[in-house]
């Protein structure tokens, strides 16, 4: 297969897309909505055919480490064997509806996931220990508004001084708002710079191609 089918061909059809929703959107036109949402309907339906896609090279991925008894190919065993249960018990007596099925849900992965989320805690603490180690005046800026925002949430913070809820809500609702507001901007013009790349064929990472590279 040449250059041009493997890159060429779906970089067009890519920026054909991403130029056709761009005018669906601006352009206050009903057929132009119609075929947009058609559109947007197809991608739900693709991205459904890929979740089995995604399943099946997990499979052959994890089979093959097993298979070469690579490092830690243990666990790669274990996630095939709760892959097949949550599988087999979620397709019998109907999609999600087995008591084991459920059982398992509820009392495994729930509980799992909030154990993760526990363990978390700890590296944050010691991210903040970290953090608030006054080094400089940068550092004993982050201090100072780290201590007034955990007094303003902190119950006891309001029964200490009245302060704290009102320089803390401050900090909150102003700067860090401003640094929030900052950032999504940043998210936007990389997204939009990320987005001209990819119409002009300079982005062709979708494509399984480097970044700049010519297309044949």
């Amino acid at each position: 297969m040449s250059q041009f089918l493997r890159r060429g061909v779906p970089l067009i059809i890519t920026s054909g897309l991403i130029i056709f929703l761009l005018a669906e959107y601006f352009v206050p036109y009903q057929p132009l909505e119609t075929v947009g949402s058609q559109i947007r309907s197809w991608g739900v339906v693709i991205a459904a055919f890929l979740m089995p896609i995604g399943m099946i090279t997990l499979v052959m991925r994890n089979i093959i480490v097993i298979q070469r008894r690579q490092e830690h190919w243990p666990y790669y065993l274990w996630c095939l064997i709760c892959l097949g249960v949550m599988l087999g018990f979620g397709l019998i007596g109907g999609i999600g509806r087995h008591p084991t099925y459920i059982w398992i849900y509820n009392t495994i992965i729930v509980h799992t996931g909030q154990t993760m989320y526990a363990i978390l805690a700890f590296f944050i603490t010691t991210a903040i220990f970290r953090a608030f180690r006054m080094r400089n005046i940068d550092s004993a800026l982050v201090l100072v508004s780290g201590f007034f925002v955990i007094m303003a949430i902190a119950p006891a913070g309001a029964v200490i001084w009245m302060g704290f809820p009102v320089i803390g809500g401050w900090i909150q609702n102003v700067p860090n708002m401003a640094g929030m507001r900052g950032i999504v901007i940043g998210i936007g013009l990389g997204t939009l710079s990320t987005g001209i790349r990819t119409l002009l064929g300079l982005e062709k990472g979708q494509v399984g191609g480097e970044p700049g590279a010519e297309v044949v």
